[in-house]
């Protein structure tokens, strides 16, 4: 009797065994689901990362636009054309300074587009009258417009006949507004060398630096921090001045106006501050700007260690500097542009 009691039952425990396990099959199943619907809600949901609009009205957009790209905003830009204002000067800025967004939302920008911009000529190679000539009378979208003549600064030169333009600042193809005036280098021809120092205020560092060492003299420079970016490169002082008389291994201080850069525009004045290793020594120092213009000298002076390398020179492009300790190679330092269109 016992035995067919246990008999019934058994197939009864198999069958809620049988329930059991696909109980515990959807269960398992079911939670699975649940744990990647939850995943993929929260990848699909989570928000964009915050960001603090910065202020970036009456600055130049070429001058933030790389920085703005490394935030994570994307800029839309209005161009608003006006005559006089400066062209590429954000005038106005949606979302406001201080505005937090995401990083989808996009900064809008009033740009100023100014059709007073001028493309600076090439004079290099011309005689001095028609290079004043053509600064004078161009025409430029259909527009008569003209630049005017700067300092004009000469140097003895054994290969280039008298009068002829050597160098110029701007540089040729530059954008710049009718207000701004372009330095000139000329040549003075096969002369002998009137001994005594030129006159360089006004004039722009780059063209003082042929014409200076041309003479065989020392170029100290006193920097100057200038807000106005058109002055930078500008020389505003010189000790001696211009007339005295030149002396055997020469020195002249120049103070030199430089506008700190926020950003690296494609055509810039730059920096540079060096401090020669403790292990270098005596020795004379030079160095080598090699960029999207040419490869040139722009640093020469004997020095020791612990002394500071420092000056200011005029970059196109990307730069390689090459710090030389008698002619050999020390050290090197670059800047890099992102030019933008």
């Amino acid at each position: 009797m016992k035995n067919e009691q246990s008999n019934e039952i058994k197939p009864k425990f198999k069958y809620f065994n049988s329930i059991g396990k696909i109980i515990l099959i959807f269960f398992i199943g079911f939670s699975v689901y649940l744990f990647i619907s939850t995943m993929m809600m929260i990848f699909l949901t989570k928000s964009s990362r915050e960001i603090k609009v910065p202020d970036v009205v009456g600055k130049q957009f070429t001058d933030v636009y790389n920085s703005l790209i490394r935030k994570g905003i994307t800029p839309e830009i209005k161009f608003y054309d006006v005559t006089d204002i400066e062209n590429g000067m954000i005038l106005n800025q949606y979302p406001e300074n201080g505005t937090i967004i995401t990083e989808d939302t996009p900064l809008k920008l009033v740009v100023s587009r100014s059709g007073r911009s001028i493309e600076v000529p090439n004079l290099i190679g011309s005689n001095l009258p028609i290079a004043r000539n053509k600064l004078k009378n161009m025409q430029y979208h259909g527009r008569s417009a003209s630049i005017s003549t700067g300092i004009v600064s000469y140097i003895p030169s054994q290969k280039t006949a008298e009068n002829i333009v050597i160098s110029q600042f701007p540089k040729a193809g530059d954008t710049i507004t009718p207000d701004r005036k372009v330095n000139l280098l000329v040549s003075a021809g096969s002369i002998k060398d009137d001994g005594r120092i030129p006159p360089v205020e006004g004039q722009s560092i780059d063209i003082c630096y042929d014409l200076l060492t041309a003479k065989g003299i020392t170029i100290i420079q006193d920097i100057a921090e200038t807000g106005n970016q058109g002055n930078s490169g500008i020389v505003l002082a010189q000790n001696p001045p211009k007339g005295s008389p030149l002396t055997a291994n020469a020195v002249i201080n120049l103070k030199v106006a430089w506008y700190p850069l926020t950003e690296h525009p494609y055509h810039a004045y730059e920096k540079v501050d060096y401090t020669i290793d403790e292990d270098q020594g005596e020795g004379l120092y030079e160095v080598l700007i090699d960029d999207n213009d040419s490869k040139r000298i722009r640093f020469s002076r004997k020095m020791k260690s612990g002394q500071n390398i420092r000056f200011i020179y005029h970059r196109t492009g990307n730069a390689r500097i090459s710090i030389m300790k008698d002619k050999k190679v020390i050290h090197i330092m670059g800047v890099s542009v992102e030019e933008f269109d």
